[in-house]
């Protein structure tokens, strides 16, 4: 290779990394070599430094290849990883592998690294432009507006794409002894016209055929569709290529229309779609009837511009405005927000119709009400949160059956097998069981900790109630009186805005209280403690705002673990770490969320939202 080649070197012994630079330049390659020892500098030379090769020892103190297998997928770097170790397993070799890695060296056998850093790059480079090149088919087949399916001249399937799949229903994974081809798509009354096509491209007789054939989809409905059918052959085989459009709608239309308009009115109405005309000379305008319907006006009220603006979402208004001010066919989602509070998205889209010097004369489009659609994909993103917080949570019990239950099991072992020791004295008995002791309690309070988190998140006991908030710190307040004045604290409040929330009290207590009692745990000692908690409604959420003047949190460094389970930011200060990973399972059974904002010796900030 002529190009130098730039190296990115994890190692912490500066002796092996000279040791590789050496070896490095013996084979003959021209490289640039940053040399780094530990995470940080290691995520920093990903982005900035751009290698084209990355070699790595395997064990850096607390950092190791694992770990920085996965920051090199987490930032999305494609480049050879090799691994350049003192010692390797095979099965160690088989984990690393799979993890990602594409070769390892043995650092007593380093003659090989330059043949394999050059292997790798050029592997790595051919692996790209095969990638490139099948991105570029894919993405052309899978964006088309037509479905694609090939099948064999026995007139199985052989490939069908993403479209077409979406069309029909059927997957390749659904054939069962090759039974799955082109005649369990079609409708059998077609099959004379589909053999017919089929027979002319066969023997030459045509080159491509187009056909309107009905169909089956695996759910069982007939739909309508456009086949371009053309062949491919070579001496031993022939491969039929087919594209395929529905054409169910227009089928529909064309239907209706020849009945006469009110069949146009219902199919408008069935599919929610309305149309509009402008004339652009004579500044006047037509709405269909669906269109009157979708917007939630009278159809005895005349259409125009400034109404249909005005139902228009103010906060989607803007972008609309820009977007029809331009002299271009388009289309755009966005929200209405009719009488009575009514949200609906809609999808419009237009054309203009210019006279011979290009002058815009007419508008004409459509407007669909996809609020199912938008809601179902709303509930959908809603549902991937919800499951990504839910394998989160996984992760924490994983960590602690793997370490707070498995440390004192582990005492508990080795202390059992040592009391059958015959030459320990008394004294160390003694000893032994005071440890047993203790590690049985630790582990109950594991125990017990599970078992509360899963009772809160398992189930919402108590029904909902109207609770006022003012009340609830005022309860709050009584309570830790004491604590309040023994330690000169001040806790104010401004309910104004919204003072009452449906919910189920006894959550909402804990969260208050937690809150609250956390504000006045980790205040600094120095100065006057303050905690102030307001209320407020955004975009149909009430806000409640928790914040003090305390020691604070580094976000940057602890961010995302604010809300973890056992997870302590200030040791010298007694805790087990359950409080705001509590705060936010309650917060989140409540269906509710919660963000946090923090500076060290400056103070927190909690902010919780709830849908009204």
């Amino acid at each position: 290779m002529t190009q130098k080649i730039k190296i990115l070197h994890l190692e912490d012994v500066p002796t092996d990394a000279e040791l590789v630079a050496r070896e490095l330049k013996k084979g003959g390659i021209d490289s640039e070599i940053l040399v780094v020892a530990d995470k940080k500098k290691f995520v920093e030379a990903l982005t900035n430094f751009s290698p084209n090769v990355i070699l790595s020892d395997h064990s850096l103190g607390a950092f190791d290849s694992h770990e920085a297998l996965r920051l090199v997928r987490q930032a999305d770097v494609n480049v050879p990883f090799i691994l350049v170790t003192a010692s390797m397993t095979d099965e160690f070799a088989a984990k690393v592998m799979k993890e990602g890695a594409c070769d390892y060296i043995i650092k007593d056998r380093l003659r090989r690294l330059p043949s394999a850093v050059i292997n790798s790059i050029e592997k790595q480079q051919l692996r790209n432009e095969q990638q490139a090149i099948h991105e570029k088919l894919v993405f052309h087949i899978e964006n088309t507006p037509l479905g694609f399916i090939e099948f064999d001249k026995k007139l199985n399937l052989k490939s069908i794409s993403k479209k077409a799949k979406e069309l029909f229903g059927w997957n390749l994974k659904d054939r069962v002894n090759d039974a799955l081809n082109v005649y369990s798509l079609v409708y059998e009354d077609d099959w004379d016209w589909l053999n017919d096509a089929l027979r002319q491209l066969t023997t030459g007789e045509s080159k491509r055929n187009i056909l309107r054939l009905r169909n089956h989809t695996a759910d069982g409905q007939v739909v309508w569709c456009e086949w371009f059918i053309s062949v491919m052959k070579n001496e031993d085989d022939i491969t039929f290529m087919t594209l395929v459009q529905d054409i169910t709608e227009n089928k529909k239309i064309e239907e209706k229309l020849e009945e006469n308009d009110l069949s146009l009115k219902e199919a408008q109405a069935i599919a929610r779609i309305g149309n509009w005309e402008i004339d652009l000379l004579n500044k006047s305008e037509i709405w269909s009837d669906e269109l009157y319907e979708i917007l939630g006006v009278e159809k005895t009220v005349s259409p125009s511009e400034e109404l249909f603006l005005s139902l228009i979402h103010p906060d989607d208004l803007k972008n609309c405005q820009e977007m029809f001010g331009r002299t271009e066919n388009n289309s755009i989602d966005y929200r209405l927000l009719l009488n009575g509070g009514v949200i609906k998205y809609v999808f419009n889209k237009w054309r203009f119709e210019f006279n011979k010097n290009h002058k815009p004369i007419r508008l004409y489009g459509i407007l669909q009400d996809i609020t199912e659609r938008k809601s179902a994909e709303i509930e959908r993103i809603k549902l991937v949160n919800d499951l990504m917080g839910q394998n989160t949570e996984l992760e924490q019990f994983a960590y602690i059956i793997s370490h707070n239950l498995r440390a004192p099991l582990a005492n508990i072992l080795g202390a059992s097998a040592a009391l059958d020791d015959p030459d320990l004295t008394e004294s160390d008995k003694e000893t032994l069981g005071k440890g047993i002791n203790t590690s049985v309690k630790k582990l109950d309070e594991v125990v017990k900790d599970l078992n509360h988190i899963l009772q809160v998140r398992g189930e919402m006991n108590g029904s909902k109630e109207n609770v006022n908030f003012s009340d609830l710190v005022d309860d709050i307040k009584a309570s830790i009186a004491i604590l309040v004045f023994t330690n000169d604290v001040e806790i104010k409040f401004d309910f104004s805005e919204i003072n009452e929330f449906l919910t189920v009290k006894p959550y909402l207590y804990s969260i208050f209280y937690n809150l609250i009692s956390n504000s006045v745990k980790y205040r600094r000692q120095e100065i006057h403690c303050v905690i102030e908690i307001k209320s407020r409604i955004v975009d149909n959420n009430i806000e409640l705002i928790f914040t003090d003047n305390g020691m604070g949190i580094d976000l940057k460094k602890k961010g995302e673990q604010v809300f973890g389970l056992y997870k302590r930011f200030h040791p010298d200060i007694e805790g087990k770490g359950m409080g705001l990973f509590m705060v936010k399972t309650q917060v989140e059974t409540l269906g509710g969320k919660i963000s946090i904002r923090s500076n060290v010796d400056i103070g927190t900030e909690f902010t919780i939202q709830f849908a009204i």
